[in-house]
């Protein structure tokens, strides 16, 4: 505690001012008191001198005296012996002699005192009676008057000491004061003016920015110690800073590999989206991922479903694969006990649906531990990748069932126009020979010869027909666009028929089935309103009603249903009961009131029914 006192700036500025206040209050009490000693002494000067002109007047009254050969100045002269006597005793003399310290101011008072009282006294009192002035007594004034000047001169120089004295205290207080007020500006410029400026110096650095600044921190004051301070809060600082800036930069590197991340598995998505029917190539892929994440050695292997060597191996970066790879031994990177072993030079990631696998990301780390989001990165571009393949899985599944349909339908078309056709050729033949061996007229022949014709000629047009059927395709385009198409092919046949298209299920979310089927139903109506009704217009209507029943209507104006439709091919209507069967619909052919033919269809699309199946259980 007493070593902090010490060494404090400001008990040193404070002592220093103390001192300083010291010295002038010193040197005003002591001029102060030498003063008041020695304010008498032009007074006491005055009154030695006095002394002198007192002992001549004596004298002279005493001369006067035995002039006038009288005694009656006696009187007087007595008056001046007590008034001589009382300004040597008791007067002002007196009192400066007790005030003084020197013993040559009271060694001379004391003999002028002696001298007065044994011999100038006596002889003055002596010569009051006599009638003449003794000779001797002129001697003995004369040397008490010199004995006076002494005790003047005496008690000049006194005067003159406290005078000097007076200048000695002040030219010491001032030379004092000189030198603590030069000691105190000293103790300021070091410990004070040059501290601060280093601490402004380095506020100011703080202020621009660069926390590295630091204070002086020499010397054991108080502003050394808020130095201390300073630097200690600013090096605080500056670790905080720094420790922000690392955690920004942190955030940001993560920010940035997440975005990397997502735009990646982004640009999988889309093209796992965009080209779902086609063979992806996952070479660019898996190039990206190796830059995105750093890991530059990546191995994909695609295998199919059931496959237990990969018909791919797809490589980041050029390297001489394993002999395991070449001889296709897959086994340890395909059994996958456990899911992303994280041991090892090789992090295995299998591209896993359900119970499908479908090969492995291999990432060849080298030993070096991979980061959480590189890690997170690795299983998503792996689930997505086998997601896409699982996809191209369903849908090749979807092609072949849709095939199976389609040959199901084709083989029931066939069998429903061309088969029963050949069957009334191969009848209308047998006849043929059976008039042949009969030796039949040439009408009855001729007669067979024309139907064999017309069914040749039905034939062909059904084949046509179907053929026209088993081309068809939307090709990505709108169901309305291929509706439009359908009848602008029909347009081209004939001028003669006026084809109008009232299309009002735009916003009718179809499934691609659907699109099929409704546009085969509404393609085999129309083109046997074309052939067969023999009227001028044919109007298809495709609406949604109140129920959520989607409802498809092919009307014309010509002579009405055949009273045989059996004939044939029943004018594809089998075929149009078999698709409208498969979207669970109803098909009907009817007679128009006025004339015509109507083929109504109407069913509940799939959309439809998954709404009502959420309302049901809501």
């Amino acid at each position: 505690m007493f070593k902090t006192i010490i060494h404090s700036t400001v008990f040193k500025i404070v002592a220093l001012m103390c001192t300083i206040s010291f010295l002038a209050i010193a040197s005003m009490l002591s001029t102060f008191m030498i003063s008041d000693n020695a304010q008498l002494d032009a007074k006491a000067v005055n009154v030695a001198g006095s002394l002198r002109m007192q002992s001549m007047q004596m004298l002279s009254n005493l001369q006067q005296q035995a002039a006038q050969n009288t005694t009656d100045n006696s009187q007087n002269i007595n008056s001046n012996i007590q008034s001589f006597e009382r300004d040597l005793t008791t007067g002002v003399l007196a009192n400066q002699l007790i005030k003084s310290d020197g013993e040559l101011l009271a060694v001379q008072h004391q003999q002028v005192l002696t001298y007065w009282f044994d011999v100038i006294k006596p002889s003055l009192l002596a010569s009051l009676n006599n009638k003449t002035v003794p000779a001797s007594l002129y001697l003995e004034v004369a040397s008490f008057v010199a004995q006076i000047n002494i005790l003047v001169t005496a008690y000049q120089q006194h005067a003159e000491a406290n005078i000097s004295l007076i200048r000695l205290i002040q030219t010491l207080s001032l030379f004092a004061t000189l030198i603590v007020t030069a000691v105190t500006m000293l103790i300021v410029n070091k410990q004070v003016e040059k501290p601060l400026s280093n601490l402004l110096e380095a506020a100011k650095q703080i202020s621009r920015g660069d926390y590295t600044a630091q204070a002086d921190v020499s010397g054991k004051g108080e502003l050394a110690i808020l130095a201390k301070v300073f630097n200690k809060m600013s090096g605080n600082v500056y670790r905080s800073q720094t420790h922000l800036e690392k955690r920004v930069q942190e955030k940001t590197r993560k920010l940035e590999n997440n975005h990397k991340s997502m735009a990646l598995l982004y640009q999988l998505v889309k093209r796992l989206n965009e080209f779902s029917d086609q063979k992806q190539d996952y070479g660019p892929i898996l190039k990206q991922l190796a830059e995105v994440t750093g890991v530059k050695d990546l191995d994909l292997c695609i295998m199919t479903a059931n496959g237990q060597a990969p018909y791919e191996h797809l490589l980041s970066a050029s390297k001489t694969l394993p002999d395991k790879c070449i001889e296709q031994e897959c086994g340890e990177c395909t059994d996958h006990d456990v899911l992303f072993p994280q041991t090892g030079k090789e992090i295995k990631y299998p591209l896993s649906r359900g119970e499908k696998n479908y090969g492995v990301l291999v990432c060849n780390t080298q030993g070096e531990q991979l980061d959480e989001w590189q890690h997170e990165l690795f299983v998503s571009v792996a689930d997505q990748v086998a997601t896409g393949l699982s996809m191209r899985d369903q849908q090749d599944q979807s092609r072949r069932i849709a095939l199976m349909n389609e040959r199901t339908v084709i083989a029931r078309e066939l069998h429903d126009s061309l088969a029963q056709a050949l069957s009334y050729l191969k009848m209308q033949v047998s006849r043929m020979q059976k008039l042949r061996q009969r030796d039949s007229t040439k009408e009855q022949m001729d007669e067979v010869i024309g139907e064999l014709k017309g069914g040749l000629s039905s034939a062909y047009r059904e084949l046509r027909e179907l053929l026209t059927t088993f081309r068809l395709k939307i090709d990505g385009q709108t169901l309305k666009a291929s509706f439009e198409q359908t009848i602008e092919h029909l347009k081209v046949r004939s001028d003669a028929i006026e084809f109008t298209l009232d299309f009002k299920v735009d916003n009718i979310p179809f499934t691609p089935q659907e699109e099929i089927h409704l546009l085969q139903i509404a393609r085999e109506a129309t083109q046997n309103a074309f052939y067969h009704s023999q009227g001028n217009r044919i109007e298809t209507t495709l609406l949604q009603d109140e129920a959520g029943q989607v409802k498809l209507t092919v009307r014309d104006n010509g002579v009405g249903i055949a009273p045989d439709p059996s004939k044939l091919n029943h004018y594809g209507l089998a075929i149009m009961q078999e698709r409208s069967s498969s979207l669970g619909g109803t098909i009907k052919v009817s007679q128009a009131p006025l004339g015509g033919t109507v083929v109504a269809f109407s069913f509940e699309p799939e959309y439809a029914q998954s709404l009502g199946a959420l309302k049901r259980t809501a």
